[in-house]
């Protein structure tokens, strides 16, 4: 789940891109808040005048889609946009920034086949995609990355597809590109492939002596194969000889410090499912490969040249070993004892405002991980005051709340997180959290819940319209509508929304494609 959060969490479904978006302007660098990024250029323009521009000079197309709130993106501005190597690279580029709150941004995802924040895309000159980029790799990984796009490299969509049809070997060039590409962000080339097929071919078709990129393409392939050896239909488990080569490859992994940060989200987040499904309880194998992820996480706990939300995540390798054998088991004293130590020490040695996003992100998700609810009160409480985006804090509050029993506090935080926001995407998730509030907790309060329905609705309607994220939200929210419905039969209090969000159809503003996504809200009722 934190794997995901880390990758995707700021992501909203997977909807596919649409063929008109409009041309209006993208959020400029002065008005943007990239606090550790001031020495980017950003173009100031549309998206359409920032590929022209492209096309006129030969420059490639760095676009970066995020949003302020979003803690992996400060992630980034935190550490790659502040590094010299970035930014003296980001002058061959056409660089865009495109706020998820800036207008027809949201349309522009659903073009660009956008799935969350954040998202890097990197184009050549006339506007083909190249490839994607993830958060979570080095800055000189990273910095290689953009170099290879600078030399007429083929797009990695058309590298799977010629790999795919044919066995043979790839180029070093290749190989890099498909093992730094940010398959998490991927809404087409494995579409309509079988992922672990494909990551297998790459790994098998990489050169021999690149062992960085055919170990990050081999556990590709790895959780590919756990996955449907886990499925609830037709698994396909391991076999004896799969998982003998399983081992030997997570062993090689764990014993070269290079390829533990190389592969460092998959010694984070993986290493007990692994130990697990890899070997037998008591077993040999067991113990060795479990010593070896401690030893591993220990490593980067305590390297300073690892940013510090990772060694914040090192809790969760340690936390998941402790549950290896039951999920549900207490934590031990001496490990909470940890957590409580890690806390303090990020908070008291992470002064930036800025990069306190997503530190303190990284450590309310392992207090909540181990159900430590007072700690991260007080830890989240305290940040309010601090935070540029506090709003993002109160929905972290308004669960623990919840979970406590203390639904009208708990309400109140989801009500008061979605005042604070601004942005029309913004404030919509933000809005679609307060009304799932509302029906867990306040399922009678009937004309609450309609209002603050009938209300988001219309405000995005007539600002930014439906697309992307705010499709993907009001899909969901249809979902626990009807599911409200049922439970608590509440079938004329659904008709009355449905209603009153067509009226609000018709007259809003934005008639164009997003008048589908609005016209079909609760259409089933």
């Amino acid at each position: 789940m934190l794997a995901a959060l880390l990758l995707t969490a700021c992501g909203a479904g997977q909807d596919q891109p649409s063929s008109d978006t409009g041309a209006d302007s993208v959020q400029s660098a002065a008005s943007v808040e990239l606090d550790p990024a001031k020495g980017i250029d950003w173009f100031d323009g549309s998206v359409e005048e920032a590929f022209a521009a492209a096309l006129e000079t030969g420059k490639p197309t760095y676009l970066y889609w995020g949003a302020a709130w979003c803690p992996p993106c400060h992630a980034i501005s935190a550490t790659i946009f502040k590094s010299p190597e970035f930014i003296e690279r980001s002058k061959l580029f056409i660089a865009v920034y495109l706020d998820g709150d800036t207008e027809n941004a949201q349309a522009y995802g659903e073009q660009f086949g956008v799935r969350g924040y954040p998202t890097m895309i990197v184009f050549d000159s006339s506007g083909t995609e190249l490839t994607r980029i993830p958060g979570g790799i080095d800055l000189q990984a990273y910095a290689n990355i953009l170099d290879l796009t600078l030399n007429n490299i083929s797009p990695a969509s058309e590298i799977v597809a010629a790999l795919m049809a044919d066995d043979a070997s790839i180029s070093a060039t290749d190989c890099t590109l498909l093992a730094y590409y940010s398959w998490g962000q991927d809404t087409k080339i494995l579409t309509e492939l079988d992922a672990g097929d494909a990551f297998r071919r790459m790994y098998e078709a990489c050169p021999d002596e690149q062992i960085t990129e055919r170990s990050i393409l081999y556990l590709a392939w790895l959780d590919e194969a756990l996955d449907a050896a886990a499925a609830e239909e037709d698994p396909m488990p391991l076999t004896d000889e799969q998982k003998a080569e399983a081992l030997q490859q997570i062993t090689a992994v764990l014993a070269d410090a290079e390829l533990i940060k190389a592969n460092i989200f998959f010694v984070l987040f993986s290493g007990a499912d692994y130990t697990s499904e890899l070997s037998e309880a008591d077993s040999d194998d067991r113990r060795n490969l479990e010593q070896a992820f401690m030893a591993a996480l220990e490593s980067i706990a305590a390297d300073e040249s690892v940013y510090k939300r990772e060694r914040i995540y090192t809790l969760v390798g340690k936390i998941d070993f402790e549950r290896m054998d039951d999920e549900e088991a207490e934590i031990s004293a001496g490990l909470q004892q940890e957590i409580r130590d890690m806390v303090a020490w990020a908070d008291e040695t992470t002064p930036s405002v800025y990069e306190r996003q997503p530190i303190i992100n990284a450590l309310g998700n392992v207090l909540d991980e181990v159900g430590m609810d007072d700690d991260a009160r007080t830890l989240l409480t305290a940040e309010l005051d601090r935070s540029r985006q506090p709003y993002y804090f109160m929905v972290s509050l308004g669960d623990i709340e919840q979970r406590a029993g203390n639904f009208d506090v708990a309400i109140d935080w989801f009500k008061k997180a979605h005042d604070a926001t601004k942005g029309p995407a913004t404030r919509f998730q933000w809005g679609y959290y307060y009304v799932v509030s509302l029906l867990e907790m306040a399922p009678t309060d009937t004309q609450r819940i309609h209002d603050a329905t009938v209300a988001l609705i219309s405000e995005l309607q007539n600002s930014s319209g439906f697309y992307l994220r705010p499709k993907a939200q009001l899909s969901r929210l249809e979902g626990h509508l009807i599911t409200w419905g049922e439970e608590n039969d509440q079938q004329a209090g659904l008709s009355s929304i449905r209603q009153s969000v067509i009226d609000v159809c018709a007259a809003a503003s934005h008639q164009d494609e997003s008048r589908k996504a609005c016209d079909a809200f609760l259409e089933s009722v």
